[in-house]
This record gives C-alpha cells, structure tokens and sequence, in this order.
C-alpha cells in the first residue's frame, strides 16, 4: 500500500479454486446495500475503485452471490461502478449450501447469517439467467431485448417452435412473471437444450421438459415462473371458496 503511504498491512482472502474471491475479507462493509468483494488494494478502502461489486441472496437452502442488477440499472454510470468483479464475469455467480455458508462465513467473520439474508427475487433470478446466457447470444445481459434470436438452429425438446416461444418469455422487457418458486425438475423430465448457428455448434442448458419448465440455473438451482396475475387470480378464488 505504499501508493497511499501506509506501507505493507496483512489482509485476509477468500479464494475458491485459485480464484480470488474477496481480496480483503476483513475490510468489507458488510452492512452496505451492495457490498464490494474486490477492494482497492493501494488503500483498502470501500468504493475507491469502481467494480467488484455483488449482492447477496437466498435461494431455499442455497446462499448465492450475483451481480446487483438493481443498483447496475441505475444509470450509464451505476453500470459500470456496480459491476460484479471479473472472476464472475468469467465463471458466473457464486452458490454455497448452508454448510458452505457457515465455513464462508468463518473465513470472512462479519459476513451476514444464512437466515438474515434477503430471498433473491423474481427479477434477480431472471436477470442471474440472462447474465448467465452465453454471450454471443446476449452481449449485453442488462439489455435482454438485445438477444441474438437468429443465432439458435433447434433445442433437444420435442418442439423447437414452443420452446423458443418460452425462451423469448424468459428474456421479456419487462418481465411477465412476478413470482417464482425454487424447485427441481420432474424426476421423468429432462434437460432441454439450445444448439447455436457458432463454430462447434455449441449447447446451452436452457430449462427441464416439462408443459411447465422449470430454469436452469446450475445443476443444484432451478426455479418454476408464475405468470404476472395469476397469482392474485389464484388468491381471489382462495378467498372465495
């Protein structure tokens, strides 16, 4: 830290499979509303240099770190200030069961509990899914109507045309779906794929088989979207039977 004339300090880091995770565990605000895991490390302080910045959620029984989408949709300028650190951007979002959260926790002392921390929301797991699609086809994942429809050949699902269809669903602006729900596909379903008109026609895991899929966002995480009104539909015939 000699830039800032404080000399050497010792600090604490969390690395996951040779990645740097969090570069000074110690330093993080943990009470901020978007927490920065990649410090300045010329002065350690909170928000000197832009970036690095991630939000932290609960999926059922998963704690996972993504992008902050809300904070990033601001303006021009949030986008890049609140964009989530370069190991995301080339690995993806970051999920620990609860006894992985526990060990997390440990190495970085203040990090919040697994029952304090905010449920992700119908939105976030959207935009965790458009971040997540291959880049060629959304260079952008903050811009889903940017999505490069043209670039897909067929899926493994028994109808191209449907699955497409809910495809596009998926990558609506704004979203039709205000409710979700974290829960694994059919046991008799399987993993519907995207093949893409690039070199070595590549596969994207996009949702299960079912009449009503649910989305694949790791091999351990999948949510089923409600449509926006059905719920207060199905909560006005609740009330009134």
């Amino acid at each position: 830290m000699n830039a800032s004339e404080q000399g050497h300090r010792a600090v604490r880091q969390v690395v996951c499979d040779d990645v740097v995770v969090c570069n000074a565990a110690d330093h993080i605000d943990w009470s901020a509303q978007t927490v920065q895991f990649l410090i300045c490390e010329d002065c350690l302080y909170v928000g000197c240099t832009p970036g690095g910045r991630v939000a932290i959620r609960r999926m059922d029984q998963w704690v996972v770190i993504i992008p902050d989408f809300t904070a990033m949709l601001e303006s021009d300028w949030s986008s890049m200030e609140y964009r989530p650190p370069t190991w995301m951007a080339k690995h993806g979002a970051l999920s620990f069961s609860r006894s992985s959260w526990k060990l997390f926790q440990a190495a970085c002392g203040k990090a919040p509990s697994f029952d304090s921390i905010a449920p992700a929301t119908t939105s976030e797991l959207l935009r965790l899914y458009h971040f997540q699609a291959p880049r060629a086809f959304l260079g952008d994942y903050l811009s889903p109507s940017l999505a490069q429809w043209d670039l897909i050949l067929c899926t493994s699902g028994q109808d191209t045309g449907n699955d497409v269809r809910y495809l596009r669903k998926l990558f609506s602006d704004p979203t039709i779906f205000d409710r979700h729900e974290i829960c694994p596909p059919h046991l008799d379903s399987y993993a519907v794929s995207a093949f893409l008109d690039l070199p070595g026609i590549p596969e994207w895991l996009i949702f299960s088989s079912e009449s009503d899929p649910t989305v694949r966002l790791s091999e351990d995480i999948h949510f089923r979207l409600i449509p926006s009104g059905l719920a207060s539909i199905e909560g006005s015939q609740s009330q009134t039977t």
